[in-house]
C-alpha cells in the first residue's frame, strides 16, 4: 500500500466522521424536547429542572468544536480520543436511562416508569423502535464511534 493510497483513505475516513459528527450534533443540537429549543424554555422560565437539554447542547457544541480542530490539524488523537468517549457516553447513557435509571425516576420531580418485564436488549430495541430519532441517532452514534476508533489507530 503506498503512502498516498494511506492517505486517500485517512482523508475519505475523515470526511465520512465528520459528516457524522455534525449529522450526530445536529440531531442532538436540534432534538425538540431535548436540544436548544428546551433548552430555551428552561432559561425563560429560570429553571433547570432537567440538565439533558443543557448536556445535549454542550456536547453537541463540543462536537462541532472537535471537527473544527482537527480540520486545523491540531491534537487530532485527542480529539479522537475525546470523540470515543462522548460516542460511549451517548449510547451507554441512552441504555443506562432506559433501564437502570428508569427515565430519571431518582428526580424527585420525575416518576419512575422503568421496564421489569422486559429484557435491557428488548427495552432498548422497543424503544428505538418507538421513536425514530432515537434509531437514527444511535445508529449515526455508532457509525461515529466506529470511525473514530479507527482514525485513532491509523491517523497519526
Amino acid at each position: 500500500m503506498t503512502d498516498n493510497h494511506t492517505s486517500v483513505n485517512v482523508r475519505l475516513l475523515r470526511y465520512n466522521a465528520a459528516f457524522f459528527a455534525f449529522f450526530v450534533a445536529g440531531v442532538h443540537l436540534l432534538h425538540p424536547s431535548l436540544g436548544v429549543p428546551r433548552l430555551v424554555e428552561h432559561v425563560q422560565l429560570g429553571t433547570l429542572y432537567d440538565p439533558r437539554p443543557l448536556a445535549f447542547t454542550v456536547s453537541s457544541l463540543a462536537i462541532l468544536a472537535g471537527i473544527a480542530v482537527v480540520y486545523l490539524e491540531i491534537a487530532k488523537r485527542r480529539v479522537y480520543a475525546l470523540g470515543i468517549g462522548l460516542m460511549l457516553v451517548y449510547l451507554l447513557g441512552y441504555v443506562a436511562w432506559h433501564t437502570v435509571l428508569e427515565h430519571g425516576g431518582f428526580w424527585p420531580h420525575i416518576e419512575a416508569h422503568g421496564h421489569a418485564d422486559m429484557g435491557v436488549l428488548e427495552t432498548v430495541i422497543d424503544h428505538m423502535l418507538d421513536d425514530y430519532r432515537d434509531l437514527v441517532s444511535k445508529l449515526s452514534e455508532t457509525i461515529l464511534l466506529a470511525l473514530l476508533v479507527v482514525l485513532y489507530e491509523v491517523d497519526r
